[in-house]
């Protein structure tokens, strides 16, 4: 990572790493090495803002998810 990141900034872009290792085909083989395998082409994707933004959208989403779910139940 070239410049400096804000805490915020850090945590999206490993919230979405991990969202797509989550929702990869490599979810049953979590451990470090593949999760550091889908969070460092992030930085190139992702501009700071977007990161936060998505993250922020992914949160939201598994919210809802998680809400509908306790409903249900």
């Amino acid at each position: 990572m070239g410049s400096l990141y804000n805490y915020k900034q850090v945590e999206a872009f490993a919230l979405i790493g991990l969202h797509n290792l989550l929702n990869s085909a490599n979810k049953d083989n979590i451990n470090l090495n593949t999760f550091k395998m889908f969070l460092e082409p992030l930085e190139k994707l992702h501009s700071k803002e977007f990161a936060v933004n998505y993250a922020n959208r992914l949160l939201e989403n598994e919210n809802k998810k998680l809400k509908e779910k306790n409903i249900q139940e």
